[in-house]
């Protein structure tokens, strides 16, 4: 379960940045809580441009430096991405902080990275529930300390370390039990998909969960809920004809797993059922290739078996623009279904569609907390992005978030001029 996460000088962000997943001490929609202690859902707002973006980014560069750092060849190609509108921060290090609760212990683990993708400082730190908080290693440059009591995983493994490479990632690699713990939360319970529309990717992930039955029928529930036509989903294997065959095995882009499986076994395929008619009676079905069917339906096929998945597992999904094709009361409804269902699972997600806020200030109709709600502003003058919590405003519980955001009491929304000047 994810409990902070802080970074500095990434793209936008050139200054401390601080995202917290612990709730305030608000009265309000009990069960969005996970032991009445920490939010399963956080929503940031913004406009276009502001660097809400590149907070997913930000996830996702840092479980990535976690998944590569050993990976030589990877981290010779390490880009450094700073905050480049100040002369001094485009040559400076990248930090990044994560504190998450994982089997009633909590670890925060921590690492700052040049522009050379050298690890100038590396700290992890335990704590169990009614213990004192204590270091397990702490890293400047090539100068590694660990606890030799509780951290002995680490032994010997200190001349190991490259100065590129991360020394949770080293002990993992030899097998430590703590550091495997850690790095598995970070590249594996993360679920982050910075482009909601983009496809392969979220299609060869949909097409592996659809094919466990009970993610097919709990999506295909959920659809017919949403008011979605679609009476069933299957995953079908389609030969592929000669001539596309041959263009496959001459690709040299196509990695040769792929092709290899590919003209082995042919493609897979996403297809839905619906009802076929005959003078208005049923008469059967009908498939349609999911490239039929709308943009929102796509993405809710793609998107309906991920969280589904999350919440089985109570891992963190993390999805940029997840409004792109999708109506409002449907975004509404994926929420408050995911807030009844989920015990520990977390979903983060920006998104442009303020319409969501509508009716927040009656408690039987609103879909936030406050301290769910965050926001990201760009400063007008320095243009770098800043994030902040709707619950570090004071304001009245019946508050209208909507009419206070459309006014710009929250920032966050975008200034223009007048066009037609």
């Amino acid at each position: 379960m994810l409990i902070e996460f802080e970074f500095e000088n990434f793209k936008s962000f050139k200054n401390r940045t601080y995202f917290s997943m612990e709730s305030t001490n608000i009265d309000d929609l009990e069960h969005h809580l996970i032991d009445n202690k920490y939010l399963k859902t956080s929503a940031i707002f913004g406009a276009n441009g502001s660097g809400k973006s590149n907070l997913i980014r930000a996830f996702l560069k840092f479980s990535l430096i976690v998944k590569n750092s050993i990976d030589i060849e990877k981290q010779k190609r390490y880009p450094h991405e700073p905050f480049k509108l100040d002369i001094k921060t485009k040559d400076e290090p990248t930090f990044f902080r994560i504190l998450f609760l994982k089997e009633n212990t909590f670890f925060e683990y921590l690492f700052e990275i040049d522009k050379n993708g050298n690890i100038l400082r590396e700290e992890l730190y335990q704590k169990e529930i009614n213990k004192n908080k204590k270091y397990l290693f702490k890293r400047e440059r090539q100068t590694i300390t660990y606890n030799k009591r509780s951290f002995k995983e680490a032994k010997g493994l200190e001349e190991k370390t490259r100065e590129n490479a991360l020394f949770l990632s080293v002990v993992n690699q030899f097998n430590g039990k703590i550091a495997k713990k850690i790095y598995d939360f970070i590249t594996q319970e993360f679920i982050i998909i910075k482009d909601i529309d983009c496809n392969e990717k979220l299609e060869i992930i949909a097409k592996s969960l659809l094919k466990n039955k009970e993610i097919r029928d709990n999506t295909v529930e959920i659809l017919s809920k949403l008011d979605f036509s679609i009476k069933d989903i299957e995953i079908k294997k389609e030969t592929l004809p000669a001539n596309v065959l041959e263009q496959i095995k001459n690709d040299e882009d196509i990695p040769k797993k792929i092709k290899d499986k590919i003209l082995t076994d042919g493609i897979e395929i996403i297809k839905t059922k619906h009802y076929l008619f005959e003078n208005n009676k049923i008469k059967g079905f009908i498939d349609f290739n999911l490239k039929e069917e709308s943009e929102g339906t796509k993405k809710l096929i793609y998107l309906l078996p991920i969280l589904i998945d999350t919440i089985k597992h109570n891992r963190i999904l993390i999805v940029d623009e997840l409004d792109n094709s999708l109506h409002t009361i449907l975004i509404k409804n994926i929420i408050n279904w995911f807030t009844k269902k989920s015990k520990k699972a977390q979903f983060i997600f920006t998104t442009h569609d303020i319409n969501i806020l509508d009716n927040q200030e009656s408690y039987q109709t609103k879909t936030f907390r406050r301290d769910e709600i965050w926001f990201v502003s760009k400063h007008p003058k320095y243009e770098y992005s800043e994030l902040y919590s709707l619950a570090e405003f004071k304001i009245r519980k019946d508050k209208n978030i909507l009419k206070g955001l459309l006014k710009g009491e929250f920032g966050a929304i975008p200034i223009i001029d007048n066009l037609g000047n």
